[in-house]
């Protein structure tokens, strides 16, 4: 990605300068990911592919945990998949009939493409849950899946299964095909984060593995949305895990009981629907990096 996309020479860059070329790094970074994925070179990209590459770029710069080079790769391979998603959105309107009404002897209006379904990345405990915590998890499960479709269809990374301390690895071996080691287990779940669009945490107890894919979503991934579900009678008492707002886009929701959580998860997920959709346009350049 560097030899793609390397820094200024020179004089080293600062205040609002070094911001727009770091913009201009992720969205080439972009453009380059979309240029490979359709198999040729984009040397006047689309209005809309350019639109996406800034807004993208934009996004990214707001997280100041991730590494300039996490924030490339991401950027990369978020033009490979938009280019994919747009072949295939063109491909299906070639293959639809054209409608010819008898009134007006005209093509009718075709539906609009659906949007893409929303990576979810779900987080439950699993080596310290038990039955009954369980039990509270599939709930929360239940209210997370009420919003599936609405305002857009969810593709689940990590399954819809409430798992214990004595089923998860089952579940996993069952999946993969694999034996569970903690190895293999690791790589699995990296793997899915890395995907994931969307981060929601379910906390029905303490979880160090939580903790861990948290912090390398934040710190190593994307950084995209998080949602943190708190159960009451397990409050989050680790305080480098409080308050992560200046790290990235984390909306903290606490609830007793499950459909409790109704209104929260439908702001959550109709914001992040803006976010994604918001045509880009000129921001004012934070003066940090």
């Amino acid at each position: 990605m560097h030899r793609l996309h390397p820094l200024a020479d020179g004089e080293p860059l600062d205040g609002r300068r070094r911001h727009q070329h770091q913009q201009q790094r992720l969205c080439s970074a972009f453009l380059e990911g979309a240029s490979i994925s359709r198999g040729q070179r984009l040397p006047r990209p689309d209005g809309a592919l350019l639109a996406r590459g800034t807004q993208l770029a934009a996004t990214l710069l707001k997280n100041r945990a991730a590494s300039p080079a996490s924030r490339l790769w991401h950027a990369f391979m978020a033009g490979a998949h938009a280019a994919l998603a747009d072949a295939a959105a063109g491909a299906a309107a070639k293959r639809a009939p054209t409608i010819v009404t008898r009134a007006a002897e005209r093509p009718a209006t075709m539906p609009a493409v659906e949007p893409e379904p929303l990576q979810l990345f779900v987080r439950q405990p699993f080596t310290e849950s038990s039955q009954e915590q369980q039990a509270l998890i599939a709930q929360v499960l239940g209210q997370i899946d009420r919003h599936n479709g609405n305002p857009y269809s969810f593709r689940y990374l990590t399954g819809t299964q409430a798992e214990s301390a004595d089923t998860f690895r089952r579940s996993f071996e069952a999946a993969t095909g694999q034996a569970f080691t903690p190895r293999a287990f690791r790589a699995h779940r990296l793997g899915l984060l890395a995907q994931a669009q969307a981060f929601v945490n379910i906390r029905v107890g303490m979880s160090e593995s939580s903790a861990f894919e948290l912090c390398y979503h934040i710190f190593k991934g994307a950084c995209t949305p998080v949602l943190f579900l708190v159960w009451k009678h397990a409050p989050i008492k680790t305080t480098l895990l409080k308050d992560l707002g200046n790290l990235c886009d984390i909306t903290y929701l606490e609830f007793e009981r499950a459909d409790e959580l109704q209104d929260g998860m439908a702001e959550f997920f109709h914001r992040h629907r803006a976010a994604r959709s918001a045509p880009a346009r000129a921001q004012r350049p934070s003066t940090h990096s």
